[in-house]
């Protein structure tokens, strides 16, 4: 538990999972832009992300908390970190299965609203 909390102390594994994580938005990310809605390419782009997302973020912000919280405070700074990054990996699931998905969520911040 102890390694998942301090993720950003976690050693070899927890900067693998990290540098796999960023290695995996960034293949998504162009995948997700040009495939077409609806798609397979465009589902599978969406649950990459929701695996990603958490994981890339859950460990920058374990990093963040090792630098800028006091010692004594941190645990419960980790802790508020992996409620966040949990509920992060729901939300972005819950929009997956039973909405739009990830990819068509923002692509439609760009589009003109239908009257």
């Amino acid at each position: 538990m102890q390694r998942i909390l301090a993720a950003d102390t976690a050693g070899h594994a927890g900067l693998k999972a990290h540098e796999y994580a960023g290695f995996a938005l960034a293949g998504a990310t162009p995948v997700a832009i040009f495939s077409s809605k609806d798609s397979l390419l465009q589902k599978t782009a969406d649950f990459v992300f929701s695996l990603a997302i958490p994981i890339h973020s859950h460990i920058c912000m374990n990093a963040v908390v090792s630098d800028y919280i006091p010692r004594a405070a941190r645990g419960a700074a980790r802790v508020g970190v992996l409620g966040m990054s949990v509920v992060t990996y729901l939300g972005i699931m819950k929009m997956n299965l039973s909405g739009p998905g990830v990819t068509e969520t923002v692509k439609g911040l760009w589009r003109r609203p239908q009257k």
